[in-house]
């Protein structure tokens, strides 16, 4: 069976709060430090931006989730598709799960006209920098052990970072 994408709905956030916290461990420093948290951050994002808080599921089971906001005002570029969150279920990794979410959300950012896509990313998640690198994401900027990185949304040339 497929992966599924599909919107969140609000009533799963306690589910997906569970997901997160399964994501981060090893990486606990730059998660949320608990259950409780995690559900406020899922709240808070879902909140912001609805339609792109987006749940791929594998035989009606969720396993990853992104959370991508094409409204984000950036103080250098505008307004950006910021992605807050891309995460997929540790059991589930290496199955194009994170490719397939981040395709909808830049498509998300695409169709509102941004031409930035930017994140943040912790400096001691060289696995999750160096996959981003692979997609065209590149280092801006840095605060404190957080790396910023962001790549164009133009659909002719994805690795482009002009």
């Amino acid at each position: 069976m497929g992966i599924r994408i599909r919107p969140v709905r609000e009533e799963e956030l306690d589910e997906l709060a569970r997901l997160y916290m399964r994501a981060y461990r090893g990486l606990e420093r730059y998660g949320e430090p608990s259950q409780e948290e995690a559900e406020a951050y899922l709240g808070w994002l879902y909140t912001g931006c609805p339609e792109g808080f987006l749940v791929a599921e594998l035989a009606g089971r969720p396993v990853g989730f992104v959370a991508a906001d094409p409204g984000w005002r950036s103080r250098n570029q505008g307004e950006v598709l910021e992605l807050h969150e891309l995460l997929v279920d540790p059991k589930f990794r290496g199955q194009g799960i994170a490719r397939a979410l981040m395709e909808e959300a830049l498509r998300l950012g695409r169709a509102r006209g941004r031409k930035w896509a930017c994140l943040w990313v912790g400096e001691g998640n060289t696995v999750a920098r160096r996959w981003y690198e692979r997609l065209g994401f590149r280092e801006v900027g840095r605060w404190g052990e957080w790396i910023r990185m962001r790549r164009p949304l133009r659909e002719n040339n994805p690795r482009s970072t002009g």
